[in-house]
């Protein structure tokens, strides 16, 4: 990825399907803190803050986490507001104000959110990525939490029945409705359902051990083990019946395996991108309003 200029885009925005290797650790937590740290000028380490809101284990992920971060070079602190009044907090803030990365684990979705969202540690954190000052990881729960919604619940076999109420997220990238542990909990039908019920955000689907990292106005690389899955239903049409849906025609789904890398300049490697996905890499990476 390409150094940014004077005006710098929106940071480093990274989804994480859940189960990466933090013992190790592996190439997840490798390429994402190579990737924070690619363009920076200064030498000092990585000031990562672990955000463990979503946890109900908190103090199991920062011992995991930790020792991970600080082994790979950076510079970790643990944060976990269990309500809005910590995530309002200026020791709080103090703290993600001067964090390079926050990393937002896994646990549960909603309970982050309820957190979270509408506090000043939220807006902190949307004005300091938009600034290119904060990069942001998530990884499960914290994955889908960055999204215009969340998926909520287990919607597998919810897909044909009556329609499903859509929940809020923290709408970091509200381009996108964002599920995790995809391949291996077969959230196919979770994810269909929940892009049928609102075709204007593009479905995000991450196997586990595995990243999609975008950089506004750059491009995107999937690293890890797995795979990404992108459901695009905006030409998409259904038929209903009472029951529910019957048949979804006209429906974009795309497969980016470990090791895809496209760029906003056009071209992978010695290749051109084809149109279809150069559409799809501008819906998941736009290319920041340049200021006036």
């Amino acid at each position: 990825m390409n150094a940014r200029t004077s005006a710098r885009p929106p940071a480093l925005l990274a989804l994480i399907g859940g189960n990466e290797d933090r013992l190790t650790p592996g190439g997840v937590l490798r390429e994402l803190v190579a990737a924070c740290t690619a363009d920076r000028a200064s030498g000092s380490p990585l000031r990562v803050v672990v955000l463990s809101t979503a946890s109900g284990e908190p103090e199991v992920l920062w011992s995991q986490y930790e020792p991970a971060f600080r082994s790979l070079g950076a510079a970790p602190r643990w944060l976990d507001p269990r309500d809005q009044a910590s995530a309002s907090a200026a020791d709080t803030l103090d703290v993600v104000r001067t964090a390079d990365l926050l990393f937002m684990t896994g646990g549960d979705q909603e309970r982050l959110v309820d957190v979270i969202a509408d506090t000043p540690l939220h807006a902190l954190i949307r004005a300091r990525h938009a600034a290119g000052e904060l990069a942001l990881a998530g990884t499960s729960a914290g994955a889908s939490a960055l999204g215009a919604h969340m998926p909520v619940g287990d919607l597998n076999d919810q897909f044909a029945g009556p329609a499903q109420p859509l929940h809020r997220a923290l709408d970091l990238l509200p381009a996108l409705v964002i599920d995790q542990h995809f391949a291996q909990r077969k959230r196919h039908a979770r994810l269909l359902h929940l892009v049928s019920l609102d075709p204007r955000h593009l479905g995000v689907g991450i196997d586990e051990d595995t990243a999609l990292l975008l950089q506004p106005g750059i491009g995107l690389r999937v690293v890890g083990s797995g795979a990404v899955t992108v459901i695009d239903a905006a030409r998409a049409s259904d038929r209903r019946q009472a029951a529910g849906i019957v048949a979804i025609e006209n429906l974009g789904f795309y497969l980016l395996p470990s090791g895809t890398s496209l760029s906003v300049g056009g071209r992978t490697g010695s290749q051109a991108i084809p149109p279809h996905l150069q559409r799809l890499l501008h819906a998941l990476v736009p290319t920041p309003a340049r200021p006036r």
